[in-house]
Parts: structure tokens; sequence; C-alpha cells
């Protein structure tokens, strides 16, 4: 039982300046950041080749589909997994700014070669490239999440998450509309690096923004906590605000931490939706040559999962959170993911293909707006750059063994999406094992009852 004589107070925030809680801009300051960031998200998408890169590698530059899928395609895997781990030495002593500049130069030096480049050496850089500019994606969310208030963090995610959408969704659009009118595929990829291009420029014009992402701990000991001694024997131990104690170190073993089951969770999804996503053009050109209809189906792709974003943002505005609910959408989430992808595996013509693409997209970012909130809402303001950098690499570990023990050895794409499927069965099986077994943690953020 606590002792009734120690009264734990917040310590002011200029009480010591090394220690101040990152509080929110004023409502203008964040008004304007999060614009900018939804536009540079909305231009770094709006790349009207990416829906036919396959075809513009199997077409214009002459390789097979084979060539594609074995030796160009797994060094994008191989080179975000190379990112993610310099990734927090940059966060660390750099903007996060200077991470989206990094981001968009990634994918300019991608379109230079896709351009200009010719040889298979050049094509398996240019997925290097590539991967720089994804692995960077990462700090996009931090940056959102250091602007808003805790009690956005829902809203802002989907505004992000459809931002980009957006701009998948109009440069799918675009990219199918200058297709059917008979534009190049080469012209498509110019339009995409003057895109790319206009993107480094927002980046440039984002506000500076030191990173803050190290926390000593040793300095926790001696100045996380100020010991006063009032007259009457009263010892008041004032606790700086933004330092959350965990409440593991009271609680049975038996209890997880919402954290472990959201970062799992997050991890899966992500490195199950970048081999979906990698390798999801291949799998179209092993039903058919021609893909003209790649393009809109992207557009669909996004534009449903922006509303997905957008609804299950305002689901979490209106209803209120509670651990049941959250573990209920997470297996019914992981359960319809399993599906869809076993349903891909197991297709059998282009337009099922299409179909079961565009439902995979839908439920994967209304899972996934969530759980980035969520897992953002369960960590302190300083950590949660850390968490995400943590969990993003988790998954790239997970993807680039996926393929390093696929590349190569089956003649079908059909093996990377029984792969995807394996890995959404295995969540489902943990998330139905958590929901049976494991005793529920309060939400941080939530007000627990006693």
């Amino acid at each position: 039982m606590a002792d009734p004589r120690i009264d734990l107070t917040p310590l002011s925030a200029s009480a010591h300046p090394q220690y101040s809680v990152n509080e929110a801009p004023p409502a203008p300051a964040a008004t304007r950041s999060l614009i900018l960031l939804c536009l540079y998200g909305f231009f770094v998408e709006l790349k009207p080749s990416e829906a036919y890169l396959n075809q513009f590698l199997t077409t214009d530059k002459g390789f097979t589909n084979t060539q594609t899928n074995d030796e160009i395609y797994p060094w994008f895997s191989y080179g975000k997994l190379a990112m993610l781990l310099l990734l927090p030495l940059v966060v660390e002593r750099f903007q996060y700014r200077t991470v989206l500049v990094i981001e968009s130069c990634g994918f300019l030096a991608t379109r230079l070669l896709l351009l200009y480049g010719s040889s298979l050496f050049l094509m398996q850089v240019m997925q290097v490239t590539y991967a720089i500019g994804t692995a960077s994606k990462i700090v996009y969310l931090t940056i959102i999440y250091r602007q808003v208030p805790r009690d956005d963090y829902h809203h802002a995610t989907a505004v992000v998450w459809t931002a980009q959408l957006a701009g998948k969704f109009a440069a799918g659009l675009l990219g199918q509309v200058l297709v059917n009118y008979g534009t190049s595929l080469l012209a498509l990829n110019y339009i995409s690096f003057a895109s790319v291009a206009f993107s480094l420029a927002l980046a440039l014009s984002i506000p500076r923004d030191k990173a803050e992402i190290v926390v000593v701990a040793a300095a926790v000991d001696k100045r996380g906590f100020r010991r006063d001694t009032a007259d009457d024997g009263t010892v008041s131990l004032s606790v700086r605000p933004h330092l959350h104690r965990r409440q593991s170190s009271g609680a049975p073993p038996s209890i997880w931490h919402w954290t472990n089951i959201l970062g799992l969770t997050w991890v899966v999804l992500t490195c199950s939706e970048s081999l979906v996503q990698n390798y999801i053009q291949n799998r179209w050109t092993a039903f058919s040559a021609s893909t003209a209809e790649n393009g809109v189906m992207t557009a669909l792709f996004t534009v449903t999962g922006a509303v997905a974003a957008l609804a299950m943002a305002r689901v979490n505005k209106v209803l209120p959170r509670s651990p049941k609910g959250l573990r209920l959408l997470l297996l019914v989430g992981a359960g319809a993911l399993f599906g869809v992808a076993f349903r891909q595996t197991v297709s059998i013509s282009l337009w099922r293909s299409y179909l079961w693409y565009i439902a995979y997209g839908t439920i994967y970012y209304a899972l996934i707006t969530t759980v980035s909130a969520e897992l953002a809402l369960q960590c302190t303001t300083n950590d949660y750059a850390k968490m995400f950098a943590i969990v993003s690499l988790c998954a790239s570990v997970l993807e680039s063994m996926a393929t390093f023990m696929l590349q190569g050895t089956t003649d079908g794409v059909a093996a990377w999406f029984a792969a995807v499927a394996g890995f959404h069965g295995l969540l489902l099986a943990f998330l139905t094992f958590v929901c049976c077994r494991v005793p529920l943690e309060p939400l941080r953020a939530e007000p627990v009852h006693g």
C-alpha cells in the first residue's frame, strides 16, 4: 500500500529544461505542419509509373518476369533492412526533416536509374535506392505525433494515411488515363520524377524540429525525481509527467503489455503488406503479359484504403477506447487478412487477383491506422520514434528472411503470397491466444478506475 505521507505532484515543465515536456505546438503551427506533411505525402506518392513498373522492366528494359522476381525485386528487402539499421543513427544526429529529404532523394535516384539505367546491376541499385526512400517513411508518422496532441493521434494518423493514399490514388488514375491515351511508360517515369522533385522542395520547407529520441536512463535516477521534506515530515516526490512509469512493477507476470501485442501486430502487417506490394505486379504479369488495368486497380486499392482509414478514425472518435474492443478488432482484422491473402494465393485469373488485392488494401489500412495510433499512445513522447524504428526493423528482418528463403526456389509467384498468408495465419493464431488466455491490461492514456 502506498505511504499516505508521500505526495506525488507533477513537476512543472520549467523545473528542468533537459526533461521538459514536449507540448503540442499552438494550433496554427500544428495545422501548418500537418498541411505541409500531408502535401509532402501526397506528392511523394504521386508516381503514375509505379503501377506499371514490372511492365516497364519486362518491355522497355527487356528483363523477364523471372529476372524481376528473383534478381531485382529481392534487393528492395535487403536494401530496406540495411537502411533501417542506419536510420536510428541518422535520426539521432540530424533533424527529422533531414530524413524526409533523404527519402525524396532516394526516390529521385530511383527515377533516374529507371530512366537512364539498363543493366541488371543498375536495376538492383534502383531497388536499393527505392528501399532507402521507403524505409525513411517511419519518420513521417513520428513527425506527425510530435505536432499534434495525444487525443488527436487517431485522427492525425488517418489524415496522414489518407494524404498518402490520395497521392497513390491520383497516381494510379493518372497513369491509367495516360496509358489508355497511348502515353509511353517512359513518359510516365518523367512525370513521376517531377512529382518527387516537388516533394523534395516541400520537405525542405517543413519547419526544423530537433530530434529528441534519446533518453538517458542514468539521468532518471539522479534527476528524474525531486524529494522534498515538509515540516510535518511528509515526503513529496515530484515526478516528471513525460516519464510514464509502467504498471508492470506490481502486475502479475501473466499480463502482457499492449506495446508488445501492438508491436508484433504492426511487424506482421507491415512485412506482409510490403511483400504484397513488391510482388503483386509479378503476380499479374504471370496471368497476362498485358496488364493495362494496373493503374485503375491501384487507384481502387488506395481509395478504398483511404475510406477505411477515415472510417476507423471516425469510429475511434465516437466510440470509447477499450481493451476488449481493441482486442476484438485485431482478431477480426487478422482473420480477414488471412482469408484474403489465402484467396490471392489460389486465384486462377487476373480479375480475381485484382479483386483480392483491393480487398486486402481496404482491410490493411483500416487495421494499420488503429494499430499505429494505439502503438504511439502506449509510448511517451520521446519513445515513439524509437518504438517505430524498432518495429520497422523487425518487420524488415522478417521480410528479408522470407525473401532469402524464397528467392530462386520456386518458378511461381504464388509462393510469395502463400508466405503472406502464412504470416497472417500465425498472427491470427497469436491474437486468438491473446483473446482467450491473456488478461487485459488497461490502455495507456485511458482512465484506470480502481
